[in-house]
């Protein structure tokens, strides 16, 4: 027989197991809520670089493994990764370079992250002998278009950036003479001195693209949300519009304004029915409200254009003004590519690399500008002069099934205009044979300018949809704008989108 000794012990035992395994218990639950909890999670940021040159890599995807995030870096290499665990492993992705895979806990706020080129030699890349003239290549791109690029029944998230910088370098009015009672010699000076000298503009969208197979259907779009920074309008250009307002409301019904200089002239619409508080209503609606379907339009012209312009993708069009180089091949998710090196000739204007699928001739990736000296768009004429002297691009094509879609698109362009010449502003009363003319001001403008705009798109997710789901889908006439006064990282905190730059976070609206 056990004596109670024995079964003193044999307790004891007994509820040191129970304590033990409750305390185990108790450890495991504390362990999953620290792992779970909120507090433990962290935000990171760096910048991806290339190893050799140490310039920024934009636009490259970092996978975080394991689960379904991906992040792109901005067009400077910058990004911002939030809710990471420290035992997660991210994956940088950028094409034409190797992959590389970094622990969380080994990086640090603001790390630099270096990628090395991955370009396979010409001998290692072609395993059978095959004469491959590069011209040729490139000049596949356009004829195999229809096949490789074909528009689908889909719905699409898309981020896009609108980045727009005007610098007025000179504004000169010089009066010459007014019929009309207000604008006279001293309004022309007010105005000289209160047109703003800058105006800056930032623009973030994020919306839902409908898509169809049909190429007489136009997308259609479904705004998430719409945010802009903007400068505050300036009392005194309020005053100036308004003065204008009520020239323009004082037109009976057989009168009209005319815009003229020179022999060169146009009607202006200045239907104004409504009254002033009507108008400051609608203004204040317009102003604070996205048009939706003209937004649209202009979006299915960019995309559906991809290619096509003439000017922009001078390089696919008009080859024989481009030398081309064949570097080499390398893969993009699992498919051959060419990488071509391209230069200008005499005629050419462009400079950059592109990636062409060996099977297909995609044009799958291309980055390219305007080579040093070169320009686009470039015209002095009877005191009007204009030239576009910058374009950059890069635009990345994924492979889905057999057919090609836009993942990223990114564009910069910069011109300078000027413009010196006699401008009136007539009101004119129609008759049977000759319009009289009612009041003139006539002045001469001298005006130097310099524009900067940037374009960016990225598509962060993408599904098939029917074709009764595209017609279904009702597009909002509207969408309301949120304004802020200074970009913070709280704005787009659940969304997956494109870190801003620093001159982003910097710009302020003007009160």
């Amino acid at each position: 027989m056990i004596n109670d000794k024995t079964k003193n012990i044999q307790k004891k035992l007994m509820w040191n197991k129970k304590l033990y395994t409750s305390l185990f218990l108790l450890l495991l639950v504390l362990s999953s809520l620290a792992q779970s909890n909120p507090s433990s999670l962290v935000s990171l940021t760096g910048v991806l670089l290339d190893e050799q040159t140490q310039a920024p890599l934009p636009y490259a995807n970092i996978v975080v493994e394991g689960k379904n995030k991906v992040i792109t870096t901005n067009e400077k290499g910058y990004f911002l990764i939030r809710n990471l665990e420290k035992s997660d492993t991210l994956n940088f992705h950028y094409i034409g370079y190797e992959q590389k895979k970094i622990c969380v806990c080994d990086l640090q706020q603001g790390s630099y992250i270096y990628l090395k080129e991955e370009i396979i030699s010409l001998n290692e890349f072609f395993v059978f002998s095959k004469d491959y003239k590069v011209e040729e290549i490139v000049k596949n791109v356009l004829k195999h278009k229809e096949k490789n690029y074909k528009n689908t029944n889909a719905k699409k998230q898309l981020f896009i950036r609108q980045r727009y910088i005007s610098n007025l370098d000179k504004i000169e009015v010089d009066f010459k003479k007014s019929s009309f009672d207000h604008l006279d010699e001293k309004m022309t000076k007010v105005i000289e001195k209160k047109i703003p000298k800058q105006s800056i503009s930032y623009t973030d969208f994020l919306g839902d693209v409908y898509t169809s197979n049909n190429k007489n259907d136009t997308l259609k779009l479904n705004p998430i949300k719409l945010v802009r920074l903007k400068e505050k309008s300036v009392a005194d250009i309020d005053k100036i519009e308004k003065l204008f307002a009520d020239l323009f409301s004082n037109t009976k019904e057989n009168e009209y304004w005319k815009i003229k200089s020179g022999i060169i002239g146009g009607k202006i619409d200045a239907d104004i029915s409504e009254s002033s508080g009507d108008l400051d209503s609608l203004k204040d609606f317009h102003s604070n409200h996205f048009m939706v379907k003209p937004y649209a339009k202009r979006l299915n012209t960019r995309f559906n254009n991809i290619l096509e312009d003439k000017k922009k993708w001078n390089f696919l069009h008009q080859t024989s003004n481009y030398e081309y180089t064949l570097v080499g091949g390398t893969k993009v998710n699992g498919e051959d590519v060419f990488i071509i090196d391209f230069k200008p000739k005499k005629s050419g204007e462009l400079v950059g690399r592109v990636y062409i699928a060996t099977d297909t001739y995609a044009l799958v990736k291309a980055d390219f500008k305007y080579d040093i000296g070169k320009t686009g768009t470039n015209f002095q004429l009877f005191g009007v002069g204009y030239t576009l002297n910058q374009l950059d691009i890069s635009i990345y094509f994924e492979k889905k099934e057999d057919n090609y879609q836009l993942k990223y698109y990114a564009q910069k362009t910069g011109n300078k205009v000027s413009f010196d010449r006699n401008v009136s502003l007539l009101k004119k009363k129609k008759r049977f044979l000759i319009d009289k003319e009612l009041n003139e001001i006539k002045v001469r403008l001298n005006i130097v300018s310099r524009e900067e705009g940037s374009f960016e798109v990225m598509v962060i997710d993408e599904i098939k949809i029917s074709n009764q789901t595209y017609v279904n889908f009702k597009q909002k006439d509207t969408f309301k704008i949120m304004f802020v006064d200074q970009f913070n990282d709280n704005i787009w905190k659940d969304y997956n989108i494109i870190e801003p730059t620093q001159q982003m976070r910097d710009y302020k609206k003007i009160e």
